[in-house]
């Protein structure tokens, strides 16, 4: 008893976490020297380089930036408001409205679209703000790795890959809610390994509610949950979208559902694709990614039924979660350069697990091509086909293999028959502990 307790005593708990940062070091310190890395090319690169003073900041942060300080102002559902811009749904602002309110205490200077100032002094707390948010990925991308037997070593050169991969995510574009919302979601994935069903509906709310790009991951994980715990799943997940996105759409219905479900576009000012040709048009400047993306919807709830068919194993899982994120991008009307990120930093992962790593090198310099490709402008066709290839050869690099992807038949497993309909409706069994059974690569 006294051991018990001394467990759930806040000595006990610090303790926990305590180990549980050492296990993170390195992602951690990934962390922190991507936010001051970052925060150095953001203010100085210019006057160094270029002797402009300006510092470089991403204009799309500033939009995000208002909304949250509605938040802070008590007034969620103004939002979607003319003065916000926000076009994705509120929970970043949530979690920036504390940064929002300290900036209006102290009086600092901000930019607000499109008018932009030079050194907006709020940037020095917002950026760091924005860039640890962001980067937490890390640290996530490192629990997998750990949970999918990648070796300490090899886990510290992800680290830094990853690093490289969200660069242009967090730094250049200032979209934290992409990498944090995939954060997330590898959480509610490990949960559900452990038969953690509350946590995981819970973490899958959390997630949707940054960004519901993760939304095309789910289908696949509802895919192994049992009969028993998809209800609590699906009711956790919706209630923070629920709780947040009610205010403004009770209140102000027009704008609000008019940014969430006429997600506009402009294919002038960023890449348009062939599927142009079935985008509605909105304005003379923008046109709706509405069609785009209910295909992409549909691949992913058509991965949910096979794999709820064919059972893949948890790599192989990953690897269809990637896939899933990779066809958001093949089936986009029009495409901005960090919509790459979120499959691009997946599928690395993916290719980490596997037992050579020059498939971890082939698919780290994939996503370093393609990163640079996605910033140059070419015809629709001309920017379509390479990026769509470049995704293609970091999904081949990660492939975990045909038995990974439950393909092969009981045969060809060595005769052990497939699993029976109840055993389907059990939790996914937990993975060794990393630090007994697996060695380093």
């Amino acid at each position: 008893m006294a051991g018990r307790s001394d467990a759930n005593s806040p000595a006990g708990a610090g303790r926990r976490l305590l180990r549980r940062m050492r296990r993170r070091a390195w992602p951690l310190a990934a962390m922190a020297t991507f936010v001051v890395a970052s925060m150095a090319y953001s203010l100085w690169w210019e006057p160094v380089l270029h002797h402009v003073h300006v510092w470089l900041i991403p204009g799309d942060v500033w939009s995000t930036f208002r909304a949250a300080h509605w938040v802070g102002w008590g007034d969620l559902r103004g939002v979607y408001g003319r003065d916000t811009q926000l076009v994705t749904l509120p929970g970043i602002a949530v979690l920036l409205a504390p940064v929002a309110m300290l900036s209006g205490a102290f009086g600092l200077s901000e930019s607000i679209t499109p008018v932009l100032l030079a050194h907006p002094t709020s940037w020095l707390i917002l950026g760091p703000a924005v860039l640890a948010l962001g980067s937490s990925c890390l640290v996530a991308f490192d629990a997998m790795a750990e949970e999918l037997g990648v070796g300490h070593r090899l886990r510290v050169v992800l680290c830094w890959m990853e690093a490289a991969v969200i660069f242009q995510v967090l730094t250049i574009w200032g979209h934290p809610e992409d990498t944090l919302a995939l954060a997330l979601a590898l959480y509610t994935l490990l949960a559900a390994f452990r038969g953690r069903w509350s946590a995981s509906g819970w973490l899958w709310g959390a997630a949707v509610v940054v960004q519901p790009l993760v939304l095309l991951m789910f289908p696949l994980a509802f895919s192994r949950t049992p009969r028993g715990q998809r209800l609590r799943v699906c009711l956790y997940g919706a209630i923070p979208t629920v709780v947040l996105l009610a205010p403004p759409l009770l209140s102000e219905w027009r704008a609000t559902s008019k940014v969430i479900l006429h997600q506009a576009n402009f294919p002038k000012l960023d890449h348009a694709t062939p599927w142009l040709a079935l985008a509605p048009r909105l304005t003379g400047n923008s046109v709706g990614a509405g069609p785009g993306r209910m295909l992409a919807v549909l691949a992913a709830v058509g991965l949910g039924l096979v794999a709820c068919r064919r059972r893949p194993s948890v790599v192989g899982l990953l690897w269809m979660c990637a896939l899933a994120l990779s066809l958001r991008c093949a089936f986009e009307s029009v495409m901005v350069s960090f919509y790459l990120g979120p499959p691009l930093a997946l599928i690395v992962v993916v290719a980490a697990a596997r037992d050579r790593t020059t498939w971890l090198v082939g698919s780290f310099m994939t996503a370093m091509v393609a990163t640079v490709v996605a910033f140059h402008r070419f015809s629709e066709w001309g920017y379509w086909t390479p990026m769509v290839a470049l995704l293609a050869i970091g999904l081949a690099c990660a492939w975990p293999g045909r038995e990974a992807l439950g393909l092969t038949s009981s045969a060809q497993r060595g005769g052990v028959a497939d699993r029976s309909i109840d055993e389907q409706d059990r939790p996914w069994e937990p993975l060794a502990e990393p630090s007994v059974h697996r060695g380093t690569r």
